[in-house]
């Protein structure tokens, strides 16, 4: 009986042991686990038991969002909440610090937190802010824009971009500015220059954030974003200067004056356009200093997004890109419910593309307009080495009508006798 009994009692203390496997694990795979987690749901973790009561602090990883969940004790405003955050991690070296929030106060006390993250050599700094009118926007300190270990910098909305003369970050490899104010066109400029080793940029530019001229001449840069989207007669320049850049992806909604040195490197192009037009002419001839129409040597894949009067720059494309191999082709939103067609023009002569590289095509949202018809039809009948056509057509079009445009596409001919077409 007693042996019973004590075997019983093995095997509950066994259980209880194997039942909490994750306690026992080192604080270096715990804080792995925490990364995961706000900062907020990882002080949370301390009412688990004594092992996980301090875990928490000592995170690399500060996640510190103003959202509900983080107003649960009406006693605790996210000020303080940061205020004793901040002082009970005791991490010397931080990986992240992720700053989200909606700023009521006056912003002093907030440079104070960006002050601890920089002296602890903080790696990656993500700031997003949401303010009212009554409050300027932020500004960063100065001590930010030497920080030797950053290696991401992403701030987005309520924060002014105000560079000092000197600007040193040996480290950064991708910056995100999204959406936030300059105090100058020169801020912009010493900050790209003090950034020697950026990779990947991501710009989002809007009316009032105080500039009209961007200058990206950045030897390193691999991946650029590009977005403006704004309103107003206010004129926007664009120079881009990066001879290692492979990834292009643009959008542009207003009125931009162009100049691009050097892309001779690029290997993928997106760009979403919501009106084409002449003016984006000497946009993609001004890529190359080289002869014009010899102008993505190296992309490979491209998709492209136009609005009304757009579909013509489709024929300059396909002669900018020799060895073009995937093609996407979408008609942008804006585009539709207006009563009338877009257009297009053949080129003049077939594009190298067509003759020795274009592998894949994809049409989203065909409609069985006639310029989309003879879009297929001259590259069905020019693509060489074509392999895939594969047309998905607009879901609003009834049953009979996508019978009849799928026998006028099988009877369109084609260059490529391995080329086969795809119809949803």
């Amino acid at each position: 009986m007693a042996n019973s009994v004590n075997q019983e009692i093995n095997v509950n203390s066994k259980h209880k042991k194997s039942s909490d496997r994750i306690s026992q694990l080192p604080d270096v795979l715990i804080h792995h686990i925490l990364s995961f987690l706000s900062t907020k749901e990882a002080m949370a973790t301390s009412i688990l038991s004594k092992r996980w009561l301090w875990v928490w602090a000592s995170v690399p990883i500060l996640d510190l969002q103003d959202t509900p969940f983080c107003r649960t004790d009406p006693n605790l405003r996210f000020r303080q909440f940061v205020d004793h955050v901040l002082i009970l991690n005791k991490t010397v070296s931080l990986d992240k610090f992720c700053l989200k929030f909606n700023l009521v106060d006056h912003p002093s006390y907030v440079k104070t937190w960006f002050w601890d993250a920089v002296s602890r050599d903080v790696k990656e700094l993500d700031i997003s802010i949401h303010g009212t009118e009554s409050f300027p926007f932020l500004k960063l300190p100065f001590a930010l824009f030497t920080a030797k270990t950053l290696h991401v910098l992403k701030l987005s909305h309520g924060v002014e971009l105000h560079v000092p003369g000197t600007v040193s970050l040996p480290c950064l490899k991708v910056l995100n500015l999204v959406w936030i104010k300059y105090t100058n066109d020169e801020s912009v400029s010493r900050l790209f220059a003090g950034c020697y080793v950026l990779q990947e940029l991501v710009l989002h530019k809007h009316a009032g954030d105080n500039t009209t001229f961007s200058t990206i001449s950045i030897p390193t840069l691999k991946t650029l974003f590009v977005r403006f989207a704004t309103t107003g007669r206010c004129r926007h320049k664009l120079k881009i200067n990066a001879p290692v850049l492979k990834q292009l992806n643009l959008e542009d909604n207003l009125t931009l004056e162009f100049d691009l040195e050097d892309v001779s490197s690029l290997v993928e192009a997106n760009v979403t356009v919501s009106w084409l037009e002449n003016r984006h002419i000497p946009l993609f001839k001004a890529l190359s200093n080289a002869k014009p129409y010899r102008l993505f040597l190296n992309l490979v894949q491209m998709e492209l997004h136009v609005g009304y009067g757009g579909w013509d720059l489709l024929s300059l494309f396909l002669e900018f890109s020799d060895h073009l191999e995937v093609l996407v082709l979408a008609k942008n939103d804006n585009c539709r419910g207006l009563g009338f067609e877009c257009s297009w023009k053949p080129p003049k002569y077939v594009p190298e593309c067509l003759l020795s590289s274009l592998s894949m095509v994809y049409f989203k949202g065909f409609e069985d307009l006639t310029y989309q018809l003879s879009m297929v039809k001259y590259i069905l009948k020019n693509a060489r080495v074509l392999k895939m056509m594969d047309i998905c057509s607009n879901g609003d079009l009834p049953l009979d009508s996508k019978i009849d445009l799928l026998k006028k596409l099988l009877m369109f001919p084609r260059g490529s006798k391995a080329c086969q077409l795809k119809f949803n």
